[in-house]
């Protein structure tokens, strides 16, 4: 799905005003003129309720205000907005919304479908180079040229000097040996980590010959319609992780969603968190590699779990352990899926704070939620969530009826850790735990850690090393 197809108008509407509730009428009044709407009084109404609820802004200066149920031919209208002042958003930390992209739905929309479009938005309007290009800009921004320019990799290149014979075109050292190894490995797919680079010139580097599966935080930068060598897309984690840490999140998510398998054997290329270029080539035997993702079952994840609910969980965690809240560490739980079984072994330490709203208002992949989730994961307790990715509660205590598990725990794990081993080892749930002292990000199956993931430490210059 791509969101410019929605787009009431392709160019960024200037918002005047730098409050909130104005902002947010003036980009509606855009919306519906350019949809020859003439009420918009239903449609006010119904973002300012979606406000009240949960704030819409996602962090990075974006926010995603949205409402469903509104007078529109299409499944779906959207329309942007920008400010260059800022518009005082009611968000945490006072942040200033600079970028408004606002999505309304019709009656009976796919919630699904604009769960995708939410996501992309976010993802599109997250990139600094997207942001920049917006802000900086005193003329009119048209949204479909600069989408077209992100997919093409063009946004962030810089000229490059034209060089002199066969070199002009040389295929990058670490590029070929990936190739070769790919070939002679009898690999599956090469798996690429695309953040490692800034462009996608690597495409054409790698030639026919093998199929891809890309793992980036940046989906938007690639169209696999026009691409079918490439098996699928994986969203990583949009924190900067080690090479280390890179294979194993990229083997377990690509695992999840069902584009490799036990018995493949892959090609990894990855590189730093740079964007400078690929350094890195490792030839990969899943059985033999990873068998530990496998000892219980030989499916990954249990079947009620989106493999897409998944890869935003593991997303945020790794949020949450880089940045904390305010300044301050924060650790927590998320306990994923088979929720009947889960339900069974907690009790609520606190009023649900997620009771009594709509399944679509509570769902985990929309981005509007990040920030609320990251306020409340400073509360005792975990959070309860579906296969399919709604938030039944959060601060709730775990106490599963099983005390093995937390005797396999390696020495040095707590309480937290040892509620996250007992609940998915009486339960079908998977759960991920957050470290608060050490930023540690574990996923528990079965009782047992299936993977781990270090926090990175940021360094000066905005690079980064594992602690």
């Amino acid at each position: 799905m791509n969101f410019q197809q929605y787009l009431a108008t392709p160019a960024v509407f200037d918002i005047v005003s730098n409050d909130k509730a104005e902002s947010l009428k003036e980009l509606t009044s855009a919306l519906c003129k350019a949809l020859d709407i003439t009420k918009q009084k239903s449609i006010v109404d119904e973002i300012f309720r979606r406000e009240e609820s949960a704030s819409t802004f996602i962090g990075h200066g974006v926010a995603l205000p949205h409402a469903r149920g509104c007078p529109i031919k299409d499944e779906f209208a959207i329309i942007v907005g920008r400010s260059t002042s800022g518009i005082n958003y009611d968000a945490a930390r006072n942040a200033s919304a600079h970028i408004v992209a606002l999505l309304i739905s019709r009656e009976g929309a796919d919630n699904e479908r604009q769960l995708e479009l939410l996501s992309e938005l976010a993802t599109f309007f997250k990139s600094d180079e997207v942001r920049e290009k917006i802000l900086s800009q005193d003329s009119v921004v048209d949204l479909r040229v600069l989408s077209a320019a992100v997919k093409k990799g063009l946004l962030d290149k810089k000229p490059r000097k034209r060089a002199q014979g066969a070199a002009a075109s040389a295929v990058p050292p670490i590029i070929t040996a990936a190739k070769n190894l790919a070939r002679d490995f009898k690999a599956r797919a090469l798996v690429v980590f695309a953040d490692a680079v800034k462009d996608n010139d690597f495409l054409d580097q790698l030639g026919e010959r093998h199929k891809l599966i890309i793992v980036t935080n940046n989906k938007m930068r690639f169209d696999l319609a026009k691409d079918k060598r490439v098996l699928g897309l994986v969203q990583a984690p949009p924190i900067p992780i080690s090479r280390t840490g890179q294979l194993k999140i990229g083997i377990l998510l690509a695992l999840s969603r069902g584009l490799i398998n036990k018995d493949d054997k892959v090609v990894c290329v990855s590189g730093g968190a740079s964007g400078a270029n690929f350094d890195t080539v490792v030839c990969i035997d899943i059985a033999l590699e990873y068998d530990f993702y496998f000892l219980s079952s030989h499916n990954l994840l249990p079947p009620d779990i989106k493999p897409e609910v998944f890869e935003r969980v593991i997303g945020l965690a790794g949020e949450i352990a880089v940045e904390g809240r305010e300044g301050k560490a924060v650790g927590t739980i998320f306990v994923l899926g088979d929720t009947n079984s889960v339900n069974a072994n907690i009790r609520q330490l606190i009023i649900n704070p997620f009771r009594g709203y709509s399944e679509a208002e509570r769902n985990i992949l929309d981005p509007g939620l990040v920030e609320t989730i990251k306020e409340f994961a400073a509360i005792d307790g975990a959070f309860i969530i579906t296969g399919d990715g709604v938030i039944l509660s959060a601060g709730s205590y775990l106490r599963p009826h099983t005390s093995e598990a937390s005797d396999l725990l390696p020495s040095g794990f707590g309480a937290r850790h040892a509620a996250a081993a007992g609940i998915s080892s009486c339960t079908q749930a998977l759960a991920i735990t957050i470290s608060e002292s050490t930023g540690m990000v574990n996923v528990f199956k079965n009782g047992s850690i299936m993977l781990s993931l270090s926090k990175p430490a940021v360094r000066e210059r905005g690079t980064a090393t594992r602690m």
